[in-house]
């Protein structure tokens, strides 16, 4: 039997450590974590991926025709089209909302009880708990975007047709401003569920434990989402393939060929199969976050080793070295 070591996650870590501690949480943890996301999140992800699949089906058809042949653009206008669509949104809204929920209230329960003997019940009693702050802070996020958007929007409309090389560089600032606060609130999920705050006080923390430490936190999220979004994209090689070989056939034919059942069910499968990837996959950054927090939370306050003391009679860990980022 393996001897199990419950990762410790009120320590320092250099940006190393935290890649090998993210890694090392997901190895510990891959059985019950994959099974608390299939079974939570995978009703709506199956239902939220099969109406991709059909809405890329009608779209890749479509755009073989042309936008302009009189069959896509009544496809394109009518109510079965649109009401596809707000259904895709809302169940791929749902999906992502309750993996942030699933993974995040997984990592609690792995502190709390220092194990990976997690059962899926005990996780899906927490989400349904923490379903509605997850939502609403989706929300919030949502309105902050929007009201950033057209604060931005109606200055650069007055600017464009005198400079477009403003609009370009308002543009562009715009994207830095919204890459910086996106990483800067990236620790917002975490800290509401762990701290238990709401979303403004949430917010604020957020950005104070980022402060200074931007790029360290930039650097772990993205190279984790690299990694997410590389592995998930490997299903749909095979369905681009079978596109290409499909759209030479009919060039060589002379006309759009209409689309097989069994190309539609393989296109429909490969967007299931990749978006269960990409949701379980979607735990490589969410536990890299974790840990950036806890990391930022020593080094700012020590709770960890404040902890230390009042059990002096636990054997101390090895200091992590410090971030040089």
């Amino acid at each position: 039997m393996e001897n199990f070591t419950a990762i410790d996650f009120h320590r320092t870590r250099d940006f190393g450590r935290k890649v090998n501690a993210t890694f090392e949480f997901i190895r510990q943890n891959f059985k019950p974590l994959l099974k608390s996301i299939l079974f939570i999140v995978g009703p709506p992800v199956l239902v939220a991926a099969l109406l991709l699949g059909s809405f890329m089906n009608g779209l890749f058809l479509r755009s073989m025709r042309g936008a302009n042949n009189p069959e896509s653009v009544e496809y394109f206008t009518s109510a079965g089209f649109w009401l596809q669509m707000v259904l895709m949104f809302v169940f791929m809204m749902v999906a992502g909302i309750m993996t942030i929920a699933t993974i995040n209230n997984y990592i609690v329960l792995y502190g709390e009880k220092r194990s990976n003997n997690i059962e899926v019940h005990e996780v899906w009693a927490r989400v349904r708990q923490t379903f509605w702050m997850h939502f609403f802070s989706v929300l919030f996020f949502a309105v902050l975007f929007i009201i950033a958007y057209v604060v931005f929007l109606i200055p650069m409309v007055l600017i464009t047709p005198s400079s477009p090389f403003l609009f370009f560089v308002g543009f562009t600032i715009f994207l830095v401003l919204l890459c910086y606060f996106f990483f800067s609130t990236s620790l917002v999920f975490f800290v509401q569920l762990y701290e238990q705050r709401g979303f403004f006080a949430a917010l604020g923390r957020s950005f104070r434990l980022v402060q200074n430490k931007w790029w360290s936190t930039f650097g772990i999220i993205m190279i984790m989402y690299f990694i997410a979004g590389f592995i998930s994209y490997l299903p749909l090689i095979p369905m681009y393939v079978a596109l290409v070989v499909s759209a030479i056939h009919s060039v060589e034919a002379g006309s759009v060929q209409q689309m097989s059942t069994f190309m539609q069910v393989f296109i429909t499968s490969c967007f299931v199969v990749y978006y269960l990837f990409y949701i379980v996959l979607q735990s490589l950054p969410n536990v890299a976050i974790a840990f950036q927090y806890f990391n930022l939370v020593e080094l700012k306050e020590a709770r960890g080793l404040l902890s230390d003391i009042d059990t002096l009679g636990q054997q101390p860990s090895l200091p992590a070295s410090d971030e040089h980022y």
